[in-house]
């Protein structure tokens, strides 16, 4: 009897840890379609980068993104976004992993840097393939970003911790200078 007892508290205690790994202060708004928007002509001089994740791993681990330090936005599950960014060096870091993960220390950093020129579009791919682990790379194929985007559910990101702002629609970020 004492054996079943044991189990069954281990049991809860690993149901409760899962739960608890999916807690974040971010929140997203899935949509099934991208803003009607998003593939039009760009305004003049700016560029615009996509992060495109199609994978069905680590379905509730969060990823989430910066562009020069501002807060674009995250993935989590099959998920894609974009944003503006002005001509430049644009260098997106990823913390990938949930609040808890970040207070023990467990969550993973990654970065990628790109230059945007004017009318420029970027797809950077967060392969989640492998559980507990992220890598990106840029998608230089539009064929090959589009097939991971039908697979994706678009998201804006409408919900962040006090203090952190959260990127306007149509707001350019800027390049490093």
């Amino acid at each position: 009897m004492g054996s079943r007892f044991a189990w069954s508290a281990m049991m809860t205690m690993i149901v409760a840890a899962l739960f608890a790994s999916a807690c974040t202060r971010y929140e997203l708004a899935p949509r099934d379609t991208a803003p009607a928007t998003t593939f039009d002509a760009l305004p003049a001089n700016v560029g615009q980068i996509c992060v495109v994740r199609p994978h069905n791993v680590a379905l509730l681990v969060p990823a989430v993104v910066r562009d020069n330090r501002q807060l674009v936005g995250m993935t989590k599950g099959p998920s894609w976004f974009c944003w503006f960014a002005e001509p430049g060096i644009h260098r997106i870091v990823t913390r990938y992993g949930d609040d808890i993960d970040e207070d023990l220390g467990m969550d993973e950093m990654t970065d990628a840097a790109i230059l945007v020129e004017p009318g420029g579009r970027y797809y950077l791919h967060h392969d989640v393939s492998k559980i507990l682990t992220i890598s990106v790379r840029w998608i230089l194929d539009t064929a090959e970003a589009n097939a991971m985007i039908a697979e994706c559910d678009w998201v804006d990101l409408v919900a962040a911790p006090p203090g952190e702002r959260i990127l306007g629609r149509g707001e350019i970020v800027r390049a490093a200078r």
